[in-house]
């Protein structure tokens, strides 16, 4: 998701009455804004009246939906999740299958890549949420779960479908997987030169080759 320039961006929310729209909407509203605010200026610099001001709240009405910023955060990132994978099913017109999902997680590497105000804003929550007071920490649990949940039932969908070995271990390269996608974010915030999508492809392809059939 590349970021409008500054410069043409339109000012969110001043046309927009207070406090208006069913709560859903007004949800919505907020999780917009923040998406890009967040994204464009980094979670820590931004302020909740920010937030506020483009969502067209008051900050009693933005607080009344979302209690904290760690909150709103993982709201902004677990719609992120419900997107991805929903563009992803639109590009196999249904559900991909077996191995599919695997060339899917290269090609979301490939896509983070061109976003990074939103891996900064995954790395920032992850590394505090670890703490199970943190507001982000059922979050980031759901998240790493379904990953690693999605990719054991596609490697066990590749076996059943004769295109895997019966003895590969599904769930261990799973979560090998998600391991990988995490850390190469943080070595390419780092350095952007490490080309992420590349090194997951031939994690993938050193898979296929071993357990494939």
């Amino acid at each position: 998701m590349s970021a409008t320039p500054a410069a043409s961006r339109p000012r969110r929310g001043r046309g927009r009455p207070r406090g208006g729209g069913a709560p859903a909407a007004t949800r919505e509203r907020i999780v917009a804004a923040a998406s890009e605010l967040f994204a464009e200026r980094g979670f820590h610099a931004t302020p909740m009246t920010a937030v506020a001001e483009a969502s067209g709240l008051s900050q009693t009405g933005l607080l009344h939906h979302f209690p904290s910023k760690e909150v709103l955060l993982a709201e902004v990132l677990e719609q992120r999740d419900i997107r991805d994978l929903a563009a992803m099913s639109e590009r196999h017109g249904g559900a991909a299958r077996g191995w599919e999902v695997l060339d899917d997680m290269v090609d979301l590497v490939r896509t983070n890549a061109g976003r990074e105000g939103f891996v900064r804003l995954f790395t920032s929550l992850a590394g505090e949420a670890v703490d199970p007071a943190h507001p982000g920490h059922e979050w980031l649990g759901r998240h790493h779960a379904a990953a690693v949940a999605a990719i054991t039932a596609a490697l066990g969908e590749a076996v059943e479908d004769g295109l895997a070995d019966p003895d590969l271990p599904a769930a261990s390269i799973a979560r090998q997987v998600v391991a990988l996608m995490d850390g190469l974010q943080l070595q390419w915030l780092m350095d952007p030169q490490v080309d992420m999508a590349a090194h997951v492809a031939d994690y993938v392809a050193t898979v296929r080759a071993r357990w494939g059939r």
